[in-house]
């Protein structure tokens, strides 16, 4: 018998959470579940320290990447296990677990225990495991979050637009003025001489894959001690645009001279001039001009479904395919 706390985010599940606490009880009867719907940030820190004193084993995220995010700044580097139920709008971080809303594949991942150790991404003092960065991409995420709290009916639109919203938002972004950040950016294994550059965009990536099918770094891994950086250079919208649409439609612009691509462990940045916001997990991290950035390798047991064949003796199968 294992100990299981489930957090709801209500505002992305609160139509299907007393359906679902009745799927998971069903599901989960032979073990110890607490059900938890906390009512604000305060209340949530204080359950997850309970948790983590408790030793409790198993922590079910039920919502999006933010949801998953805020539980992450207090588990990470425990040894308490995550897993997500995807009820939000883009949930990029269970796509990337291999986790989509069919209740029952999370289940028989969790019954197979299905995990892996991933790695962590710190900036500053908070932490994010997909992807984030500066520029406009931070915008958006910023102005979605804003609309979503003071915008009636924004949160049932985003239900139902799904991972779409972010490239609607994104598109709204070059209406706007083209903005330039220049930054000073400092890494071992930054691939540049001259370390003071102007971009419009940086990401930093611990996944491929952002806002659905964005394809922004299509070699990175989230187990291999390192993150990827990107830093969009161009000196023009015209030439930005095509860029992104191309990520966009999943395809990766590697003939890009004015895109910067590298791996590292550690990253600092500071932005000249103003300052700007930091954003990861489609939640804003932190504001500010400068940031320490650094990889705290395979930190978290996430919950994970790779389409490997999964061994169920019970059923005298050789071998069992979720579906």
């Amino acid at each position: 018998m294992a100990t299981i706390s489930v957090y709801f985010n209500d505002a992305a599940s609160r139509s299907k959470s007393i359906e679902l606490t009745q799927t998971l009880k069903n599901y989960l009867f032979r073990h110890d579940v607490s059900f938890h719907s906390p009512r604000n940030l305060t209340e949530l820190e204080q359950e997850l320290r309970n948790d983590i004193k408790n030793k409790c084993e198993y922590i079910f995220s039920v919502g999006g990447d933010g949801t998953a995010n805020t539980i992450i700044q207090s588990i990470h580097g425990s040894q308490t296990k995550l897993i997500v139920i995807p009820t939000g709008t883009a949930n990029d971080f269970a796509s990337e677990m291999g986790l989509n809303k069919n209740i029952e594949k999370i289940m028989k991942v969790f019954l197979h225990k299905s995990y892996q150790n991933i790695d962590v991404i710190k900036v500053n003092d908070r932490f994010m495991v997909s992807n984030g960065g500066l520029g406009m991409t931070a915008n958006v995420a910023e102005k979605i979050n804003c609309d979503r709290k003071r915008i009636k009916g924004f949160k049932k639109v985003m239900q139902l637009i799904g991972s779409k919203m972010y490239p609607i938002y994104f598109a709204k972004e070059f209406l706007s003025p083209f903005k330039m950040h220049r930054l000073n950016i400092y890494s071992k294994d930054y691939p540049l001489l001259e370390t003071i550059i102007d971009a419009s965009i940086i990401m930093i990536n611990n996944q491929p894959k952002i806002g659905g099918n964005f394809l922004i770094a299509p070699q990175t891994k989230n187990n291999d001690g390192k993150f990827n950086v990107t830093l969009f250079t161009h000196k023009n919208k015209l030439d930005l645009i095509r860029t992104t649409l191309k990520m966009l439609q999943g395809e990766y612009p590697k003939d890009d001279p004015e895109l910067v691509s590298f791996e590292t462990d550690e990253l600092d940045i500071t932005a000249l001039g103003e300052d700007i916001t930091f954003f990861g997990d489609g939640e804003v991290l932190c504001r500010g001009r400068s940031f320490v950035v650094k990889c705290i390798p395979q930190s978290l047991n996430v919950s994970s479904y790779n389409n490997n064949l999964l061994y169920c003796p019970a059923m005298s199968l050789d071998q069992v395919e979720l579906v």
